[in-house]
This record gives structure tokens, sequence and C-alpha cells, in this order.
């Protein structure tokens, strides 16, 4: 593989000291995993800490290169999220807008959810990446495909191959051959990727071109899912495009970002 990028991992401080990070020991912990580029956005901004969380996550990525960010919006405060997507849209170092539906309390098809959509987060251009889980009621991958179909102008990620680590397996599968949205991709950041054909389950209905590579590190370490992936029972192609390719897809603000001959 020639790079691997990350497209979900955290800032801020969450539950222990283990499971927290600053812009420093999130490269740390990825440079010995062999991730080549990490997005990154702020815990405590899912939770409604938006100011304080995303600049602290922009600050922290404007002194490390191998960072971009995500800014997270919540629906709740939509003047603060206004603001934040304005100066993502003119800041090359910011990626895309993350939003947690479980961690801000509101549901993913509230009518808040539409107006942040359709007046902020889609004249923007940014990607959106949010928590997707069977054991989240406010935001399991049905309802997800749903806001997708909604606006198929903005591009979607479903973090934790869009069943989280709880209940059905199937769950993104089923609902992806019930549903399924050009502008969709998920990520492998749950410990469902750790059981035998979790993400290859997922391929064969999705197809190659739809799941990134995730940590959400440093709530998990980045290594294991670097292992997972090198011995993932796929195509070297289909690696490859796990790997980074699909993220560049997924997220262009990135693709712009990492613009070099390693990512062309």
């Amino acid at each position: 593989m020639t790079a691997i990028i990350d497209v979900h991992s955290h800032l801020g401080q969450f539950t222990n000291s283990g499971m927290s990070a600053d812009g420093e020991r999130l490269c740390t912990l990825s440079r010995v995993a062999g991730i080549s580029h990490v997005v990154t956005f702020s815990i405590e901004a899912c939770y409604g800490a938006l100011d304080r969380g995303n600049r602290y996550t922009v600050d922290e990525v404007d002194r490390h290169p191998m960072l971009s960010a995500m800014v997270v919006a919540h629906p709740a405060h939509l003047s603060s999220s206004a603001g934040w997507i304005r100066e993502a849209s003119s800041n090359p170092n910011v990626v895309g807008v993350k939003i947690h539906p479980v961690l801000g309390d509101y549901d993913i098809l509230d009518g808040s959810v539409m107006r942040l959509m359709e007046d902020h987060i889609g004249p923007s251009g940014l990607t959106v990446l949010s928590h997707v889980g069977n054991e989240s009621p406010n935001v399991p991958i049905d309802k997800y495909l749903k806001l997708a179909a909604r606006f198929p102008q903005i591009r979607f990620v479903a973090a934790h191959l869009g069943v989280g680590i709880m209940g059905s397996s199937r769950a993104a599968a089923n609902a992806w051959l019930q549903s399924p949205q050009a502008n969709v991709w998920f990520d492998m950041g749950t410990l469902r990727a750790f059981c035998g054909g979790a993400v290859e389950t997922l391929l064969e209905v999705v197809g190659p071109d739809r799941i990134c590579f995730g940590t959400d590190a440093p709530l998990y370490r980045s290594a294991p899912f670097v292992s997972v992936l090198k011995t993932l029972d796929v195509p070297e192609e289909t690696r490859e495009k796990i790997a980074w390719r699909n993220a560049l897809n997924a997220i262009p603000a990135l693709a712009s970002r990492l613009a070099a001959p390693a990512h062309a």
C-alpha cells in the first residue's frame, strides 16, 4: 500500500487519558501504526462545546501537517455551526463536517438537521461524517440513508461500518440493498472490523469503492486496524481503495489538500 488515510479520529479529552489525545499524541499513534494521514475532529464539540472544541482542533491541525480537520456542527447551535462551516470552506486544512446525533442528543431526521444541511452544509460542498450504529436509535443506518437521499449533492460517510458494535452485523448491508445511495461511504472504525468477515460482508453488498479506512483513535488503538486492513481477504486493488483511494473520493477537499504524486 502506498498510503493509509484514517478518516475517523478524535482530539480532546474523553473518559480517560488513554482515550484522549492532542495533536502530537494522535500523530504518534498513527505513525507507529504506519498511517500516512489522519482526519480528526473534537470529541468535546460532539457534546455541544462547538466553539472551544472546534477552535482547539483547527489550531492543532495547523501545527501538524499529518492531520486534517473536520469541524463539528450541531443543529441546536445553528449560529455557531454556520460560523464554523463558513470558516471551514475557506480553510484548506478543514476537509469536512462531523455530526454526532448520539453525543449531541438529536435525531438525524429532525427538522433542525434538515435546516443545517439545506442552509449551511450543502452550500459549503463539504463532506459529512456521522456516527451511525444499531445501538443508536437516533441515527441507525436506515435513517442515515434516508438523510443522504434527501441531499444527493452532499457526500456522507457512515462511521463504524454503519452498524456500530451491537445488534445485527448485517444491518448496513440489508439497509443498502433496500436503499443504495451513490453519495454514501462507510468507515471501518469499529470493533466489528475485527470479526471475521465483517468488512468483507459489507464489501459484497456496497462494492469496493464505498469503504474507507478509519480507526476511531484514540478511543481505539490505531495499529490493530492497520493489521486488519493488511490481512483482509480481498484483492490488492480493493485493499488500496480502502486504504486511501476511497477516502479521496468520499472527501474531495482531502484530495485537494493531499494533491501529491503519492496520492495521485
